[in-house]
């Protein structure tokens, strides 16, 4: 089989190539190694004929989807390099051939929306993925998109509107509440948290057509499409990167979005609570105490330690209504959990070993790593307080992503498993990586992919 990519802005030069994905090497050939890891994914060599450069690619590593796709991003960054006017790609194995132009076209994805005469995309081709991968492909760029946009770009209001936009509504059950409704349900920590912005907060819900009263598994995105940090404001610099503090909930919907165009044999629910966190006369303050949906009262000593509370709220009434036997969260909620993994490595937090060990390998499969951190009543107890039911954040300055994750773990139910991803250091990279080029990285959807495929056995 063979997939063509030519480039959207026609280079100077002609200079073409053919990429052959081979299982059979050549013993006469010296190969080069690629190497992921000190782990070797593939072999290949290079070749001149006039305007031509061959190379032969064997793979050595296939057991993952990160090793097929990694080819796929070397080939991309090949042709970048060589400023090549033609990419040929043969492969005789149809599945590695998909993620190898999965791989490619992940790497080839940068958001210059508002840079004059430019393009997603340096390159294009007219090769069709199957159904599932196209699905999945089209809802990480998606991801990507929504997270990159500025905030006076997507807020609440308009997160929920481009989202309606782009689902299958023919398998998905689908409704944004606005202000009125979560005022009258009764979510008061998100509108805490809401209240210093113009902007108004939504709550999107989504189930599939399949829903039951207990569904196996509710995905919750923390939405903070703005955060100053509130009246507790964050430093000036590097504020701007705030727009994705609403990466949590941009995952979430891309899950949706992928699950509302594949088959599945699950019963799935998702909910995401979208508000701006803003420093104003009606901002909420460092010592207000505010009533959880779930009746929790809970004590402002931080309105930069705003997400953990809109999670409180949208878990409790998400874990009420759907009654799920899982729930994963996913939000960037700390710096701290950068101080603790760097940019490569997601924190989780669970509370069962098994959902623990499969979000794992799924990380591993797919170079979405995650890391297990500690839950523990110790840290627990740093949330306690001789005035109030809760505090918002722990003692002092040390263990931030566990108490916040001690946090939430407060509002779910008792017997539900739970994961709880920090994704902070995960969703932005500005240098990009090796499947990503610069910025949002579309990190959590590809882990989630291929964890229902194995968990689920879908």
């Amino acid at each position: 089989m063979k997939v063509q990519f030519k480039p959207i802005n026609k280079p100077n030069q002609s200079f073409k190539s053919i990429f052959e994905i081979s299982n059979n090497p050549n013993k006469k050939l010296k190969y080069d190694l690629y190497k992921y890891n000190n782990i070797e994914i593939f072999k290949y060599n290079f070749v001149l004929k006039g305007s031509e450069i061959i190379f032969i690619i064997i793979p050595t590593y296939e057991d993952s989807t990160f090793s097929k796709k990694i080819i796929g991003s070397f080939i991309f960054d090949i042709s970048k390099k060589y400023n090549l006017s033609e990419v040929n790609i043969h492969c005789t194995n149809k599945i590695l051939l998909e993620f190898i132009v999965i791989g490619f076209r992940q790497k080839d994805f940068i958001f210059n929306r508002y840079k004059t005469k430019s393009n997603f995309s340096s390159f294009k081709t007219t090769f069709k993925l199957s159904n599932k991968n196209d699905a999945y492909l089209s809802s990480l760029q998606f991801l990507k998109e929504l997270v990159s946009e500025p905030s006076n770009v997507i807020y609440p209001e308009s997160f929920a509107k481009r989202v309606s936009q782009n689902l299958n509504k023919s398998q998905i059950n689908f409704n944004i509440l606005n202000k009125s409704k979560i005022k009258k349900i009764g979510l008061n920590c998100l509108l805490a948290v809401s209240q210093g912005s113009a902007k108004e907060p939504r709550v999107m819900e989504f189930s599939n057509k399949k829903f039951k009263k207990n569904v196996d598994i509710l995905f919750v995105g923390k939405g903070v499409c703005f955060d100053s940090g509130g009246i507790s404001i964050k430093p000036s610099a590097g504020m701007e990167d705030m727009k994705w503090d609403m990466g949590g909930a941009a995952v979430t919907v891309s899950i949706m979005r992928y699950l509302s165009k594949i088959k599945s044999n699950f019963s799935y629910a998702g909910i995401v609570g979208l508000v701006e966190n803003m420093p104003s006369s009606t901002a909420y303050k460092p010592g207000d105490i505010i009533k959880s949906y779930k009746g929790i009262n809970v004590e402002v000593l931080n309105t930069d330690a705003e997400g953990r509370l809109v999670l409180a709220d949208i878990i409790t009434y998400g874990c009420e209504k759907y009654k799920p036997k899982i729930v994963i969260d996913f939000a960037t909620l700390t710096g701290a959990i950068m101080v603790a993994l760097g940019q490569h490595y997601a924190g989780l937090f669970c509370n069962d070993n098994n959902l623990a060990s499969e979000l794992y390998n799924s990380g591993i499969k797919t170079n979405e790593k995650v890391w297990r951190m500690p839950l523990h009543n110790d840290f627990d107890k740093e949330l306690n307080s001789p005035f109030v039911d809760l505090k918002n954040i722990g003692a002092g300055r040390y263990g931030g992503s566990v108490t916040a994750a001690q946090f939430l773990q407060r509002f779910i139910p008792s017997k539900t498993k739970w994961a709880h991803l920090d994704i902070a250091g995960t969703t932005w990279k500005n240098s990009g990586d090796t499947m990503n080029s610069m910025g949002a990285t579309g990190f959590g959807l590809t882990l989630i992919a291929d964890f229902i495929d194995t968990y689920f056995k879908n």
